[in-house]
């Protein structure tokens, strides 16, 4: 099997690991307690991203187990991606900044917790959508990245 051929199987295996986890955001976005849904999220972050640049070869002990010229291939593509989070060791702050892009969701989700039935659903539907699309945005920058240094 070719690395190009891994790397495709690797990176459909986060995207359902990501929803996975997606689903567990909406879990919890249901219960109506301010915020307990965004430490659960940032928790789940500062796991998963790690784990997911781990399986792609690109977490930062990884990269720097490369050769010189696959090590600068590596990194130029990390910078020429501009991601937060590849390469880098994954802290809440970086979680939580990631987080606060998406504030307006975020908040859209906290004020939809208080509105009977239907707003919970919002803020369980709104929970997914965001941890989804962060995950996912790391798995498309690791996926690029490793396309490119494992040519």
């Amino acid at each position: 099997m070719s690395r190009q051929s891994e790397v495709d199987i690797i990176r459909e295996q986060c995207r359902t690991l990501a929803r996975k986890r997606a689903l567990v955001s909406a879990g919890v976005a249901v219960v109506p307690v301010p915020f307990l849904d965004v430490m659960v999220d940032a928790s789940m972050l500062t796991v998963l991203i790690p784990e997911i640049s781990q399986r792609f070869g690109l977490a930062p002990e990884q990269i720097e187990a490369f050769d010189a010229d696959t090590k600068q291939l590596a990194w130029t593509e990390i910078g020429r991606r501009g991601s937060q989070f590849l390469g880098l060791v994954v802290t809440r702050t970086l979680v939580r900044q990631s987080v606060q892009n998406m504030a307006t969701k975020i908040i859209s989700k906290q004020v939809a917790k208080f509105i009977p039935f239907g707003g919970q659903m919002v803020a369980a539907g709104l929970g997914y959508f965001v941890l989804r699309r962060i995950v996912y945005q790391h798995i498309d920058d690791c996926y690029a990245v490793a396309k490119a240094t494992y040519r």
